[in-house]
């Protein structure tokens, strides 16, 4: 089960949902990685572009503990089981374009061998 974290969204995030508490302009959060991810819409713009990043970028990111203008949070990161839970989460939100994974080609996995 992922851990659940406190995080700050920002008006820029578009989030429209249920918050804990508003502080100044950030609407304080309470939920897992996942749900930061989704409500933030980190994954949704021209970076990712709903494409979920291996482990490596991923914890990168979550070390930054922010998110462009839209959200902050206590900087943490995932172990791999974590980062598999959290893949199997985000593939099952029901969207209209839905999170996704890019399978590495053949050969960048025979080179890792």
């Amino acid at each position: 089960m992922l851990k659940s974290y406190y995080y700050y969204l920002l008006p820029e995030s578009g989030y429209t949902g249920n918050y804990i508490r508003k502080e100044n302009h950030y609407f304080v959060k309470y939920g897992t990685v996942a749900d930061m991810i989704h409500d933030s819409k980190m994954l949704w713009g021209s970076d990712f572009n709903k494409v979920i990043p291996d482990l490596e970028i991923l914890n990168d990111i979550l070390k930054k503990g922010y998110w462009g203008r839209s959200a902050e949070w206590e900087s943490f990161t995932l172990n791999e089981k974590e980062y598999l839970e959290l893949i199997d989460i985000l593939l099952t939100i029901p969207l209209v374009r839905p999170y996704r994974m890019i399978q590495p080609k053949a050969r960048d996995i025979t080179n890792k061998l």
